[in-house]
């Protein structure tokens, strides 16, 4: 089991970590529209987008949240061959802001 500790190297995430944490989501964001796969299933990603970018724009953004939804719009795209690129831009994001990485795993 993973610690609250191993989420994230930082209690603080910086701004320019938020910034490429956002421009992550708008990649995300336009690529999901281009998608065939389920409407709902875009709903619910663009769910997880709207969660994360009310996490960013708060006064504290929670982030653990931000991580684990990050993870979780990943691996809900990392089936979609057209979805590569916005999946690698999540994971730079996710790394650069130092949460830890979950979304290939059982790949």
């Amino acid at each position: 089991m993973i610690s609250a500790g191993e989420w994230f190297k930082f209690e603080r995430v910086n701004a320019s970590e938020l910034t490429e944490i956002h421009q992550a989501l708008a990649a995300v964001q336009q690529t999901v529209g281009t998608l065939t796969f389920p409407r709902c299933d875009q709903d619910d990603v663009f769910e997880l987008i709207d969660r994360v970018e009310t996490e960013l724009h708060s006064t504290h953004p929670n982030v653990q949240v931000i991580g684990t939804f990050l993870n979780s719009i990943a691996r809900s795209l990392r089936a979609q061959p057209e979805a590569r690129e916005a999946c690698m831009v999540l994971e730079d994001a996710i790394e650069h802001a130092g949460f830890l990485s979950t979304w290939q795993s059982g790949i």
